[in-house]
């Protein structure tokens, strides 16, 4: 973390404190009520024995795709980069599905401060700024980044377009937003 001798907004962190968690590897558990967080800026989780253990005696838990986090009802799997996803890392698991499964990437980018030009103006504090990306992942274990906009999320789905459309309808779904977005996937999966 920079250190420019003065505060910064935001923070590096998804959640600041570190949470009660399990750390899974093949499907068994690997650590269990461990303290864990995640650490945006670096897509990497800090582990420690427990919440209550020293910030100190906290470690960088490895990146492998066989290891993955449970924090409360939130699942984080990390996938390698390669020739199909261009984006690897850290990923939460908004829906597991048969056909594709929605992921988000929440990623922060550290944003150096600037001082005031005049007296009229004030200094601008560094901050982290955060960016969420929805992310599908198919059957081939490619994942796809779903644009922001209505239709561009709509072209994804192509192949059935005719019968999301009218599911969107019928259903009321704001497809902009993650729990309407999930609803749509969840019937998608199943036709």
């Amino acid at each position: 973390m920079p250190d420019h001798g003065y505060t910064y907004t935001g923070s590096p962190y998804e959640n600041k404190a570190f949470q009660p968690g399990f750390v899974f590897k093949d499907g068994k558990i690997l650590a269990s009520n461990v303290g864990l967080r995640y650490n945006a800026a670096r897509d990497e989780f800090e582990i420690k024995k427990s919440v209550n253990t020293s910030n100190y005696a906290a470690k960088v838990l490895v990146k492998s795709e066989d290891i993955y986090v449970k924090i409360m009802n939130r699942l984080y799997v990390f996938v390698d980069k390669n020739e199909e996803n261009k984006t690897g890392g850290y990923y939460e698991v908004l829906l597991d599905g048969e056909r594709i499964s929605l992921y988000k990437k929440l990623s922060k980018e550290f944003i150096e401060g600037k001082k005031a030009v005049n007296s009229i103006a004030t200094d601008i504090l560094p901050m982290y700024k955060e960016k969420e990306q929805l992310f599908l992942l198919n059957e081939n274990n490619e994942l796809t980044e779903l644009p922001n906009s209505r239709n561009g999320r709509l072209n994804y789905f192509s192949s059935s377009k005719k019968q999301i459309k009218q599911h969107i309808r019928d259903n009321k779904l704001n497809i902009n937003k993650s729990y309407d977005l999930i609803k749509l996937i969840r019937y998608y999966n199943n036709i």
